[in-house]
């Protein structure tokens, strides 16, 4: 009997709506509407910054999505360039600890908006939701891709109208008599809110696990990545001063859910209604993009050799890996009973996404030097998609993620709680790889990571020295 393998039916929508479907989030919300809150309109133009360095983070995560198409993402990139103890760091760290904390979050604020609309409390929400998507993403990735475009693209649509109704004023509620200033802050101050800005964009690449499921992956994940940055750009600017004509900047800053309360302040009832809506579908999207795609992060690890075997076997009827997704519903019930039993009180869980957004940066540093070594050590290997100005985007951004890195770590405790989570994540490579004789440090071959996804996607010629006479060098 042959090796069951991914199904490769994604075309470019439902890549469009994995590389948003997390961006679009409760939290980069909050993001948007406390950002301009703080900072006035002119937050549209650090906004524009983040946009900038998050291009030169896409063009990377392009280059080896489209060079090294595998489910393991980071960790199939890293494995050639930096050696497994890296790879198996750059997954773990960037996406396990956030899965939990950011996707337990997001349910808890869905499940609130549909309290709030319902009048059924958030937890029984949350539960149906959670519920659904699973079996959506049990069910296969053709599935997902169906439900996913759906919700998406409707999100992202109703936020870009919400938007474009406020700053044309047609049928709003009677703006501010006194417009706020375009910058309270001064322009020193204003690059110092980078780091909230990049979480506009924050989980853009997660399209890119999906590689061996996506239809022509070397095209399709580029485009896909790189319009969903600008179209993320432009529906938070539409957004953002819209809001701003109706609600006073410092109550927006001030709010917990700044983005329901400028939609309120702009259309009333309609918009509480609208933004409620909104917040239901981010909460959906955002859970339903970490089902799909963390778990193919796993699977390619596992692949690898790196992670247990369990988490390789897919279903037989379905080819979706089962025990990833079972893996990632426990992270995020852990956050979501946490809050259940604390009466939803997530000061703690803000504080741990503080801390994954730091380990995630470091993921993003990793992906960008990837590409610097494997342009050293295989120039030849074919690349169907190649970073413009070369390596000036990594430069770029390597250095605005230790920027931002820095500025996560200036809490004493966000700091601490994170040098426990890498040395965890450290502790456990070493002991794994140990236990299982494999070197933690020395480069896995290039031509081996392309035999290990050959032999498990659907387009066997698809990379690699296969699809042309380029030569690898050694």
């Amino acid at each position: 009997m042959s090796e069951l393998k991914l199904n490769r039916t994604l075309g470019f929508w439902a890549a469009y709506s994995a590389s948003v479907g997390l961006v679009v989030s409760g939290t980069a919300m909050v993001a948007l509407g406390n950002g301009y809150g703080v900072s006035g309109p002119a937050y549209s133009i650090v906004a524009f910054g983040a946009l900038i360095v998050i291009l030169c983070v896409a063009l990377s995560y392009s280059e080896m999505a489209a060079m090294i198409p595998g489910a393991g993402m980071v960790g199939e990139y890293t494995l050639p360039a930096l050696g497994k103890l890296p790879a198996l760091f750059a997954v773990l760290a960037g996406y396990i600890v956030l899965v939990g904390t950011d996707g337990g979050t997001n349910m808890i604020v869905g499940g609130q908006s549909l309290e709030a609309l319902t009048g059924i409390p958030w937890y029984v929400c949350v539960s149906v939701i959670l519920i659904f998507l699973v079996l959506v993403n049990l069910m296969g990735v053709a599935v997902f891709g169906k439900v996913q475009s759906v919700l998406a693209i409707g999100m992202m649509t109703l936020l870009g109208v919400l938007g474009l109704w406020g700053l044309t004023g047609i049928g709003t509620m009677e703006p501010l008599a006194v417009q706020p200033p375009f910058s309270p802050l001064s322009w020193q101050e204003q690059a110092g809110t980078l780091g909230l800005a990049i979480w506009l964009f924050i989980g853009m690449e997660f399209v890119a696990p999906l590689a061996e499921e996506v239809k022509n992956p070397g095209r399709t994940i580029p485009i896909a990545m790189l319009f969903g940055c600008f179209t993320i750009w432009l529906v938070d600017l539409f957004f953002g001063l819209g809001v701003t004509k109706y609600i006073a900047l410092d109550v927006l800053a001030q709010s917990t859910i700044p983005h329901v309360a400028g939609a309120e302040a702009m259309l009333g009832k309609p918009g509480l209604v609208i933004m409620s809506v909104v917040s239901i579908l981010a909460a959906v999207t955002t859970c339903d993009t970490y089902l799909v795609a963390v778990p193919r992060m796993l699977y390619g690890l596992s692949k690898e050799g790196l992670l247990p075997k369990v988490f390789a076997w897919l279903h037989p009827k379905t080819r979706t890996p089962w025990y990833g997704i079972f893996f990632v519903v426990g992270l995020i019930l852990i956050v979501l009973v946490y809050a259940f039993v604390n009466n939803a009180n997530i000061d703690f869980v803000t504080m741990m996404i503080a801390v994954a957004c730091g380990t995630w940066l470091m993921s993003y540093m990793i992906t960008q030097i990837d590409v610097i070594v494997l342009r050293i050590k295989y120039p030849d290997a074919v690349r169907p998609f190649k970073t413009p100005l070369y390596p000036i985007p990594q430069i770029v951004g390597i250095i605005a993620c230790m920027y931002m890195i820095y500025t996560q770590y200036q809490d004493p405790r966000v700091l601490t709680i994170s040098l426990y989570v890498i040395a965890a994540i450290i502790l456990f490579g070493i002991i794994y790889l140990k236990a299982t004789g494999q070197k933690l440090f020395e480069p896995v071959p290039l031509e081996k990571v392309y035999d290990g996804i050959r032999k498990r996607s659907e387009l066997d010629t698809a990379i690699g020295g296969h699809e042309s006479d380029a030569k690898l060098s050694s």
